[in-house]
């Protein structure tokens, strides 16, 4: 493998952002290293973001019509806003190439993420997003939005680093 597993570790960190809720951060890097320990490569591309980026994404295909629709949530209206989602990308050994039609992979990384606790959007009934993982605590968007947070607790053996 090209890429070393510290190196997917490091970006995910950064890339997840200080805003993460610590168990999801926690559990998401083991998510990272088992898949890394099956031959599966994982870049996170988001987790944590700000109501003002909500905003800006929710206005692309609809203020600025040049661009697709990407989101259906408002801003306060996404886990992502409260640090309770992450989104990630299957790459090639290279660690950069998305590798979007290995679906035994995604399927793969969907089980190792279950196991850990998270919900996996390739799940989701109405709309299928395969990148997308969280871990409410069985709150929902209103309940965060009423002020609430979720207790979570590890489920990983803590042997990740980082």
């Amino acid at each position: 493998m090209a890429i070393k597993l510290q190196t997917l570790l490091d970006s995910a960190a950064e890339c997840m952002g200080s805003g993460m809720n610590p168990v999801v951060k926690e559990s998401m890097l083991e998510v990272v290293k088992s898949a890394y320990e099956e031959g599966i490569m994982i870049r996170i591309t988001l987790g944590h973001r700000s109501f003002a980026e909500q905003a800006r994404l929710y206005g692309q295909g609809r203020t600025n019509k040049s661009k697709p629709i990407v989101t259906y949530a408002k801003a306060g209206q996404s886990l992502h806003n409260y640090g309770l989602a992450v989104d990630f990308v299957i790459v090639g050994d290279d660690g950069r190439s998305a590798l979007w039609t290995e679906e035994e992979k995604w399927t793969r990384v969907g089980g190792i993420a279950k196991s850990l606790g998270f919900v996996w959007g390739g799940d989701f009934s109405l709309f299928r997003d395969i990148p997308h993982l969280e871990m409410s605590g069985g709150l929902s968007v209103r309940d965060l939005q009423g002020g609430w947070r979720p207790s979570l607790v590890s489920r990983n053996d803590g042997h990740i680093g980082g």
